[in-house]
C-alpha cells in the first residue's frame, strides 16, 4: 500500500504539463505495481449473466403486468429485456407480440407491424396468430388515416424529402440519426427469401411500415447543419476557421474568437472519437447510435448489448462488441461493482479497443505515443504530424487534460485499480491479445508489456475521460450515454456560456448563444449554469466533478437565477419605450410565426447592442427561446 501512495505521489509531483501527456512512464509504473498485486491475489469466481429461459419468462410477465397496469413504456421495456434473454424462437416470438401488444396501444403503429413480423418470422404459434394479425390490420388502418391526412398530399412529402436529400453532405451526415428509425429493404426482402424457403411466411406488415416518412428537426428543413461559419480551422476541422486554439497558464488550453459569431452561429461540429451507452438506457436505446427504438434486438451472444436495427449490430460487433461481449456479461456479478465503476470500465474499455484498433495496433501505438511525448509545447500537444488537432486521431484523444494535480490520492489510486481490473478481463477473457491467458500465466506481469502499456492507457482514458466526456442527450432531458469529443473538450467552462449544444444523431452542434467578437473566449457550460443552479450549489459540483474553481462573470456578481429574473423582473427592459418599439416588428413576425427563429436572432443582436445591465429577463427570455427551437424534440 505504501508502495502505491509513493507512486502516486510521484506521479502528481512530475505532472509539469497541462495536457495528457508527459506521465506515461510513471502512470505504467503505478498500474503495473497494482496489477502485479492484483494478479498474485486470490481473484473472486467469474459469473456471466447467460441468456435462459426463465429470467425470459419472468421479464415477459413482469411487462404483462405494467400491459394491465396501462403502463405501457415500462412494459415494453419489460418486453425488451424478455427478448434479451430469450434463448429459443419460440420465447423471442412471445416477447415481440407481447411487445407489439403495447406498441399498438401506445399509438407506434410502424413499431408494432415490425415486431408482429419478427413474431411471427420468429414461428408464433398458429392457434395465437389471429390475435396479433387482427393487431397488424388494425396497425396498417391507423397508418393509412395518417399517410392521408399527413398535409393531405403524400407527393408533396415526397418532393420535400427529395429536395432535402439532394444535398450529398446532408444526407451523409444525418444518415447516422436515422439508423434508429430506418429499416433496410433489401435486408427485409433476403429475411422473407429465407422465411420462404423454410416455409414460413409473414404478412407484408414491413411494407406499410416503410411507408411512414421520416421526421426531421425543424432546422434541418432550412440549414446544412454540417457547414461550420467561416469554414473549418486549418488546425482544427472540428471547430470554425473564426476561432484559434490558444494556451495560457491560467486557462490551459481554450478558444479564442478571432471573427464575429452571432446568436445561432455554428462555432463546432463533431463526432464522439468514442462512446458509451449509460446502464439505465440498455432496453431503450440503441448500444451503437444511442437512439431511443423501441423496436431494439438483442446481441446473439448476450443479454445486454441491445440494436434498433441489424446495420447498428453489425457494426457494432465488427467495431468493439466482439471484445465487449464477453466482459458485459461478467460485470453485473464482479464484485458487486457499482454503476459508476461499471460505466468507468465500460468507457477505457471502448476507448482502449479504438486507440489500439481492436488491439491490432498496439506496437504503432507505443511508437506514436514516444512521439507524441517529444512535444513540449502546451497549444499543439496531440497536434498530429500534418499539424492539426483530429477528432479521430489517438494522438489528439491522448492529449486532453487529465487534472492529474488536482485529482484526490484516493481517486488516482481507485482508477489505477480499476485499470488493472480491465486489463486482467481483456487478457483472460477475450481475444484483444494475441493469445487468450489463464489467470495463473500473468504470475510475473514484467514479462508482459503490452498489458501494462494497456493498462497504463486505460489509466490515462480515466482521467481524461472523467474531465473531458459530454453527456449525450438526443432529446431533451434524455441522457443517453457519454462521448468523448476531442475538439469540444477544449472549451472551457462558464455558467454564463456564450455558446450551447444540441445533437444530431451522435453528432454535437455547438452554436453562439450571445454575440462572440473577435478576442473573446468561447466558453461552453460543463453542467452547472447560473439561470438554473444557485452559486453556491454550482460552484460545489464543478469543483467536485472539474477541479475547478470557477470564477465566470456569473459567479462573480453572482447573478440570479431564471426564476428570481422573472420574478423581480431584473435587468427589464419594459421601461425603455424606444427599444420596446424597436423591438416591436420582431414580436409581430413571431406572433405569426413562433419558429420564425430569424426573428429571434435579431431580437438577440439588438438587445447586446442596446443593453448594458446583466443579466437581463429579456435577453435570458431570447436565449431561451433560440435553444428551445434546436433542442425541441418535435419534428416536421
Amino acid at each position: 500500500m505504501e508502495i502505491a501512495k509513493e507512486l502516486v505521489l510521484t506521479l502528481k509531483q512530475n505532472n509539469k504539463s497541462h495536457v495528457g501527456y508527459g506521465l506515461h512512464k510513471e502512470c505504467e509504473a503505478l498500474v503495473g505495481h497494482i496489477l502485479q498485486n492484483m494478479v498474485r491475489s486470490q481473484m473472486p469466481s467469474l459469473h456471466a449473466v447467460m441468456k435462459n429461459e426463465e429470467d425470459s419468462i419472468r421479464y415477459r410477465e413482469e411487462g404483462n403486468q405494467h400491459f394491465v397496469m396501462g403502463d405501457d413504456l415500462d412494459a415494453i421495456e419489460c418486453y425488451t429485456l424478455s427478448l434479451a434473454y430469450a434463448n429459443s424462437d419460440k420465447l423471442m416470438a412471445y416477447a415481440h407480440a407481447n411487445r407489439s401488444a403495447a406498441l399498438y396501444r401506445k399509438q407506434l403503429y410502424k413499431e408494432c407491424l415490425i415486431d408482429i413480423d419478427a413474431a411471427l418470422s420468429h414461428g408464433y404459434p398458429k392457434e395465437k396468430q389471429r390475435n396479433l394479425k387482427n393487431r397488424g390490420d388494425k396497425a396498417i388502418a391507423e397508418i393509412k388515416k395518417l399517410l392521408q391526412s399527413d398535409s393531405g398530399d403524400i407527393d408533396h412529402q415526397k418532393d420535400i424529402n427529395k429536395s432535402y436529400l439532394c444535398n450529398n453532405d446532408i444526407e451523409r451526415s444525418i444518415r447516422k440519426s436515422e439508423d434508429a428509425e430506418r429499416i433496410d429493404n433489401d435486408t427485409i426482402e433476403n429475411s422473407r427469401e429465407i422465411f420462404k424457403k423454410q416455409g414460413r411466411i409473414a404478412e407484408n406488415y414491413l411494407y406499410y411500415a416503410v411507408k411512414i416518412p421520416q421526421g426531421k428537426p425543424r432546422y434541418l428543413e432550412k440549414e446544412d447543419f454540417t457547414k461550420l461559419t467561416y469554414g473549418p480551422s486549418r488546425e482544427a476541422p472540428a471547430i470554425s476557421d473564426g476561432v484559434t486554439v490558444s494556451f495560457s497558464e491560467r486557462y490551459g488550453r481554450h478558444y479564442v474568437a478571432t471573427r464575429e459569431f452571432k446568436p445561432g452561429d455554428i462555432v463546432s461540429i463533431e463526432d464522439p472519437y468514442a462512446h458509451v451507452i449509460y446502464e439505465e438506457r440498455y432496453y431503450t436505446h440503441c448500444h451503437y447510435c444511442l437512439s431511443r427504438s423501441y423496436n431494439l434486438i438483442p446481441c446473439p451472444e448476450c443479454p445486454i448489448a441491445q440494436y434498433c436495427s441489424e446495420n447498428c449490430r453489425k457494426l457494432a460487433w465488427e467495431s468493439c462488441h466482439e471484445i465487449e461481449c464477453p466482459i458485459l456479461k461478467l460485470l453485473k456479478n464482479l464484485l458487486n461493482v457499482d454503476k459508476d465503476k461499471i460505466r468507468m470500465i465500460s468507457k477505457i474499455i471502448r476507448l482502449l479497443i479504438v486507440v489500439t484498433e481492436n488491439g491490432t495496433k498496439i506496437k504503432e501505438l507505443q511508437r506514436d505515443m514516444k512521439v507524441a511525448e517529444s512535444n513540449s509545447d502546451n497549444r499543439t500537444a496531440g497536434f498530429t504530424d500534418t499539424g492539426i488537432l483530429d477528432s479521430f486521431s489517438s494522438r489528439s484523444a491522448l492529449s486532453l487534460a487529465t487534472n492529474m494535480t488536482t485529482r484526490p490520492l484516493i481517486g488516482i489510486s481507485a482508477f489505477a485499480c480499476i485499470s488493472a481490473l480491465a486489463v486482467i478481463l481483456l487478457a483472460t477473457q477475450t481475444k484483444f491479445f494475441p493469445k487468450k491467458y489463464e489467470i495463473d500465466d500473468l504470475e510475473d506481469i514484467s514479462e508482459f508489456s503490452e498489458l501494462k502499456f494497456c493498462a497504463s492507457i486505460m489509466f490515462r482514458a480515466c482521467v481524461i475521460m472523467s474531465s473531458n466526456c459530454f453527456s449525450i442527450q438526443q432529446e431533451p432531458g434524455i441522457v443517453s450515454g457519454s462521448g468523448l469529443y476531442v475538439a469540444h473538450s477544449l472549451y472551457n467552462h462558464s455558467c454564463a456560456p456564450n455558446t450551447f449544444r444540441h445533437f444530431e444523431g451522435l453528432t454535437m452542434i455547438t452554436r453562439a448563444l450571445t454575440p462572440i467578437y473577435p478576442g473573446d473566449q468561447v466558453f461552453t457550460s460543463y453542467g452547472g449554469v447560473y439561470a438554473h443552479m444557485p452559486r453556491s450549489e454550482r460552484k460545489q459540483k464543478i469543483l467536485q466533478d472539474y477541479f475547478l474553481d470557477c470564477d465566470c462573470t456569473a459567479c462573480k456578481n453572482n447573478w440570479p437565477t431564471y426564476n428570481e429574473i422573472l420574478r423581480d423582473h431584473i435587468g427589464s427592459i419594459s421601461k425603455d419605450k424606444k427599444l420596446v418599439e424597436k423591438l416591436r416588428p420582431f414580436r409581430e413576425k413571431l406572433l405569426a410565426n413562433m419558429y420564425d427563429i430569424e426573428a429571434v436572432k435579431a431580437v438577440l443582436d439588438i438587445l447586446y447592442k442596446e443593453v448594458s445591465q446583466h443579466p437581463c429577463e429579456e435577453i435570458l427570455h431570447a436565449e431561451q427561446y433560440l435553444k428551445s427551437y434546436y433542442l425541441a424534440p418535435k419534428r416536421c
